[in-house]
């Protein structure tokens, strides 16, 4: 499965994170394996043994010995012409750059813990939780079954921004569960506490760069990522591009953040 939605949610925080530090970085990666089930986890497991391919893997599905299946880990990918032949799709998990190192070092620099410095099998396309250890005995032994360990987990429910599947863009989930959606809203954000208005398309989408609201005009907001990503933009006194604060109606004007 692809989908980050289905991961833990703190997982899910620091995926997004990780993906805005690699942007930062020029390193162009995206999310591969997410949530696996117990057959998708054995049929791995048999590769290189009962099934053609190389070993990848020595946890077996149906004894929940991988990471995957307790929604605490996912593997990414490049998505960048590395050998310079003009061809992205041929390299996808090209480490002749030590491209993965770099992706493995900004995912610790987040809270994330990475395969490649695993001393057994060493997996550098894999990120995952510390909380629980390197391996998931400690889940096993608490929880037995990923199934009583999901259900442990703070609801999604709670109101803020979320991670679309794509684990690319964001969506804003209310509290009562409904999303934010063709048009303007004034939200916070909660990574560094601040508030602004979000621009949001009909699909529930958070739009960055020039955009075109519901009534025609015309904005920029805020490209650059981190906490005011997304965030309405105008220019100061001086004609500096600075984030939007609320609206002052008595004096018809913004206050600036």
């Amino acid at each position: 499965m692809r989908d980050i939605t289905l991961c833990h949610p703190r997982l899910q925080k620091l995926a997004g994170e990780w993906l805005r530090e690699c942007e930062k970085e020029k390193l162009s990666v995206a999310i591969s394996e997410t949530l696996r089930t117990a057959l998708e986890q054995d049929l791995l497991y048999a590769q290189g043994r009962t099934r053609p391919g190389k070993i990848v893997t020595n946890a077996k599905g149906s004894e929940y010995r991988s990471q995957h299946q307790w929604g605490i880990a996912f593997d990414f990918y490049l998505t960048m012409d590395v050998n310079g032949d003009g061809k992205i799709a041929d390299d996808s998990y090209n480490d002749s750059t030590g491209l993965f190192e770099r992706a493995g070092t900004l995912a610790k620099k987040v809270g994330l813990a990475w395969g490649g410095d695993w001393a057994s099998i060493k997996d550098k396309p894999h990120l995952y939780l510390s909380d629980w250890g390197s391996t998931p005995d400690r889940l096993i032994r608490e929880y037995k079954t990923p199934e009583h360990f999901i259900k442990t987990w703070k609801m999604q429910s709670d109101e803020g921004f979320k991670m679309a599947k794509d684990g690319v863009r964001w969506w804003y989930q209310f509290a009562d569960g409904t999303y934010a959606a063709s048009g303007w809203h004034w939200l916070k954000e909660a990574t560094g506490g601040t508030h602004g208005w979000y621009l949001f398309d009909e699909s529930g989408y958070m739009l960055t760069g020039y955009q075109t609201d519901p009534a025609g005009g015309r904005y920029i907001l805020c490209p650059d990522p981190g906490i005011h990503e997304g965030q309405c933009m105008i220019s100061d006194e001086k004609g500096e591009l600075r984030i939007a604060g609320e609206y002052d109606f008595e004096n018809h004007r913004y206050h600036l953040s």
